[in-house]
């Protein structure tokens, strides 16, 4: 959760002491700091009028905080990242001798392939459940070799 802001700038106003709306243009805004994530979150409540403003900044609060305390990130990371962390456990996996070097191997030349599809910069909350259908056919078009069905 983020520290307690003790002091605001001319036109803010402190939501739950912690956040706080301002107004841009003709329109408020929202927006609180997350320190674990080192990045404000945002966003517009919609609206011209400064109650209602803070009324959903309050619920907006609430929202965020929340989701901190069921340890979710409000920021979503990119398929890289979440890559890598996969990686990351399946290599404690070899380790302990779970799965074979080989098979890791297969795993990260999968994974490397599948990125180059997908996207590396894509965030994993934004990407599709259908994202991934055409990947078997991309791959064959691709190579001038018959891409194998097959694991190790």
């Amino acid at each position: 959760m983020a520290l307690e802001k003790q002091k605001f700038k001319d036109g803010e106003i402190p939501v739950l002491n912690e956040a706080c709306v301002f107004k841009r243009g003709e329109y408020w805004q929202f927006r609180m700091w997350l320190a674990k994530e080192i990045k404000y979150a945002r966003k517009s409540p919609r609206t011209q009028c400064q109650t209602t403003a803070v009324e959903r900044g309050k619920e907006a609060n609430l929202d965020i905080y929340a989701n901190l305390q069921q340890v979710k990130t409000h920021f979503s990371v990119t398929t890289k990242e979440g890559v890598q962390q996969y990686l990351d456990f399946r290599k404690r996996d070899a380790e302990l001798g779970r799965i074979l070097s080989g098979r890791l191997a297969i795993i990260v030349t999968c994974l490397k392939h599948c990125l180059s599809f997908i996207g590396k910069d894509t965030k994993i909350k934004e990407s599709e459940r259908t994202g991934c259908e055409n990947y078997f056919y991309q791959r064959q078009k691709l190579t001038n070799s018959k891409v194998k069905q097959v694991t190790a």
